[in-house]
């Protein structure tokens, strides 16, 4: 079985809001080996709040925090922070079933 690590990049910007539905669907993955690079673009809510109570829960949960620079370039920088083998975009709307991540071939 291949164990490789997915990279699940969340920019956000005032959806702090939404953010905890899309960390939960991310933390009730069936496959384990992932990180989540949650970006702060310059987001004048609670953002980082909401962010820092999911790293208290998992440490695969990381904060970058950015001046706002936009939707593209808050996912680029998570993509540059990330060290996973696999990316994957996510927004903070979305909400992932417990097996969308599984093990790559």
């Amino acid at each position: 079985m291949n164990n490789s690590l997915v990279s699940i990049i969340v920019p956000c910007y005032k959806q702090a809001h939404l953010l905890p539905e899309t960390l939960d669907s991310v933390l009730k993955q069936t496959y384990r080996n992932w990180e989540c690079i949650i970006v702060n673009d310059g987001s004048p809510d609670n953002t980082s709040e909401v962010a820092n109570q999911y790293i208290m829960k998992d440490k695969r949960f990381v904060l970058l925090e950015q001046e706002n620079q936009g939707l593209a370039m808050a996912r680029n920088n998570g993509i540059k922070k990330s060290q996973g083998q696999y990316i994957l975009p996510l927004e903070v709307q979305e909400e992932i079933q417990e097996q969308y991540l599984f093990a790559p071939l």
